[in-house]
């Protein structure tokens, strides 16, 4: 009845990360020495979750063999099953000046979305039953543990990247044929952090996850109906 977390490849939950990068802020350069201009970028991280839909329509059989033979002692009566993904979408500024241009983080946005989120209770415990509702509480604590990790991560990612972001040098004028190279300077420290927090969430994730599933749950669960 535990989230297929890290049991078996076929529906095992992914935390992954996609990158878009948005359009640069253009800004006229003067005639003079080109100056970059102060900066103060903005960086939001958003939570994009959706709730879970339920399926009662397979078999136990058909159950065990999405969470896996193993799964449970092959007794698996339930699975929440959940994929978290992170997108985020930087924004440059630009300054071009002649043989020289600028290049900075303008803003940063983070979104912590779960595309597909799916409870399955077997079909041998039917809506309306006690048997049904004792399945569907209990995987009901792997829904709110994902939303209690990443209600926690969130602003902890955001003042992450925003402290990469601080510290990163002072910006200065680069020569045209660098800009590329400029640019991935910036962003290399930022995409680290990013990932560093992201791997802390999944692992956070993980044990909170796993802490649901104990011997006295499983008695509970059996119990509860008699």
């Amino acid at each position: 009845m535990a989230p297929r977390y890290n049991r078996g490849m076929p529906a095992r939950p992914t935390l992954a990360l996609a990158v878009v990068a948005l359009a640069p802020i253009v800004l006229a350069a003067p005639a003079r020495a080109l100056t970059c201009p102060p900066s103060q970028p903005t960086v939001e991280v958003a939570i994009k979750t959706a709730p879970p839909s339920i399926d009662n329509t397979l078999s136990q059989g058909a159950l065990q063999k999405l969470a896996g033979k193993s799964y449970h002692r092959g007794r698996a009566l339930g699975l929440y099953h959940a994929d978290i993904r992170a997108r985020w979408r930087t924004r440059i500024g630009q300054r071009d000046g002649g043989s020289e241009a600028c290049r900075w983080i303008d803003g940063l946005a983070i979104d912590l979305v779960t595309p597909a989120r799916t409870i399955y209770v077997i079909r041998e415990r039917p809506p309306g039953t006690c048997w049904y509702d004792s399945v569907l509480t209990h995987e009901r604590k792997h829904e709110a543990a994902d939303d209690a990790v990443l209600a926690e991560f969130a602003p902890r990612l955001e003042r992450a990247v925003a402290r990469a972001i601080a510290a990163l040098p002072p910006m200065a004028p680069v020569a045209a044929g660098e800009v590329a190279a400029a640019q991935q300077r910036l962003m290399a420290p930022v995409e680290a952090a990013v990932r560093r927090e992201l791997a802390a969430l999944e692992a956070a994730r993980s044990a909170r996850q796993a802490a649901i599933d104990t011997p006295r749950e499983y008695r509970r669960v059996a119990a509860e109906c008699g």
